[in-house]
């Protein structure tokens, strides 16, 4: 039998994905499988006993060793519901499309958009659990009474018969008070979900042991901790490497630009609420290693814009990258376009080579904007750090380069959500001191093309 080993699963939208790592900080395997999506009349959804077993088809094929530990991620808000006979079987509509608008401006009507903003930290939206779980059991098959975990924590409760949820996740229900740090009852029960309990929030790193078949089956250890590490941005910044101070700007379906706040002085509601009216598209969460208030500029979905201009244009994406011309300050797309093209609609676009690296350069001028902002409002003076998979695009990391912030490092770690779960498990399991000692996160300072495609050449191997 191999040596331990920490794994971390990241419920991706596209891909679910179990990394295994080893005391030296170095992956020692990785299974990735599509992540299951039911295509429906108005949207997508996410079947969750479907992506559960997915996540164990995953972590069952690593067999790199006795699992000593599992960390789990995942986009936030999706769950499913504890009933007295197991996991209900919810198909759990899409973080990315409209459905749930009509709750959301009911609770609004009821308590005004601003309090609602303010308390939740911009998180009672139509991307929020409240939302779409409200959605779903006033439209389609109605969701059983239990209590509510989300996908990390339904995985968790698989292997240990225990529900809990993680603090940073818990603020994507849309009913999470930020800075009192409990739920917002009657709002949940306003959204039509009265008969159905949340699990209560732990603190960061906080684990149950690991029991029964299923965990047996997957190679996990007797007692082996499971530890919902948090949401996927904040987790994979921390698997990047990305340290306070710093910024973090992860390119891909979601780009999501987000920053810690100090600790020390805590925030009042009052500063809350200035920072919540400089910019709609800035929210407030929290950092998955030690709870800080984390600062989220979320306005770009660039992959889903992205794969609306590639079904449009039927050209390869290797191909339209090769084809572009150069990055440059182009206005050829409006936010509007932008917005659109997440929506999955057209535009007046040619849809060729040249269009494609405008799009892309409009994204990276985009960017700017949510790291100025970011910037403001944490103090940060550290690098802007690049992750995700958005750097595997030769013209998206040109134009980064060209377009981009001044002080760029790319994080070298090719799979950093998983990463950041292994490291917040095995801070939890005493391996290293605190998550952002876990050995292997390498970060490379880049200020030319050139610099740009030595490191990429690692990453896109």
């Amino acid at each position: 039998m191999g040596s331990q080993v920490i794994v971390g699963v990241d419920f991706g939208s596209s891909r679910i994905k179990a990394a295994a790592y080893d005391r030296s900080g170095e992956m020692v395997g990785l299974e990735a499988v599509d992540t299951p999506v039911i295509h429906v009349a108005d949207g997508d959804d996410f079947p969750v006993l479907d992506l559960l077993g997915a996540a164990h088809d995953a972590v069952a094929a690593l067999r790199s060793g006795p699992i000593a530990a599992l960390g789990l991620t995942s986009m936030g808000e999706v769950g499913t519901v504890v009933t007295e006979t197991g996991l209900a079987p919810v198909d759990f509509p899409a973080w990315y499309d409209d459905r749930g608008a009509e709750i959301i401006d009911a609770l609004e009507d009821r308590w005004g958009a601003t309090h609602l903003r303010d308390v939740t930290g911009r998180h009672c939206r139509t991307t929020s659990t409240a939302a779409k779980l409200g959605h779903a059991h006033a439209s389609s098959t109605p969701v059983p009474a239990g209590e509510f975990v989300g996908l990390c924590g339904a995985l968790a409760h698989q292997l240990t018969g225990s529900a809990w949820q993680e603090a940073g996740l818990a603020t994507t229900s849309g009913v999470w008070d930020l800075l009192a740090g409990r739920y917002l009852t009657d709002l949940w029960d306003a959204a039509g979900l009265g008969h159905i309990t949340l699990a209560p929030v732990r603190p960061p790193g906080h684990s149950a042991p690991a029991a029964g078949l299923l965990a047996l089956s997957l190679g996990l250890e007797p007692g082996a901790a499971v530890v919902i590490a948090g949401h996927d941005h904040p987790v994979a910044s921390v698997g990047a490497g990305v340290r306070s101070g710093d910024v973090s700007d992860s390119m891909g379906t979601g780009e999501a630009i987000i920053a810690a706040l100090p600790r020390e002085p805590a925030l009042t509601q009052e500063q809350l609420a200035a920072y919540l009216d400089r910019d709609p598209d800035l929210t407030f969460e929290l950092w998955p290693t030690d709870g800080a208030l984390l600062a989220v500029w979320e306005r770009m979905r660039p992959g889903l814009a992205m794969r609306t201009f590639l079904e449009s244009s039927g050209i390869e994406r290797r191909v339209l990258d090769d084809g572009a011309a150069p990055p440059s300050v182009s206005l050829a797309f409006s936010g509007a376009d932008l917005a659109a093209l997440q929506a999955g609609h057209r535009v007046a676009s040619p849809y060729d080579a040249h269009a494609w690296g405008e799009l892309i350069d409009a994204y990276v001028l985009l960017a700017n904007e949510g790291e100025e902002l970011a910037r403001a409002v944490s103090g940060a003076t550290g690098a802007t750090v690049l992750t995700g998979g958005g750097l595997r695009s030769r013209r998206w990391r040109e134009a980064k380069v060209a377009l981009g912030p001044r002080r760029i490092e790319v994080s070298t770690v090719t799979e950093a959500a998983t990463r950041g779960c292994a490291a917040i498990a095995g801070a939890s399991l005493g391996w290293w001191p605190t998550a952002e000692e876990m050995p292997g996160a390498t970060r490379t300072p880049v200020s030319s093309a050139v610099e740009m495609e030595e490191v990429a050449s690692a990453l896109v191997r």
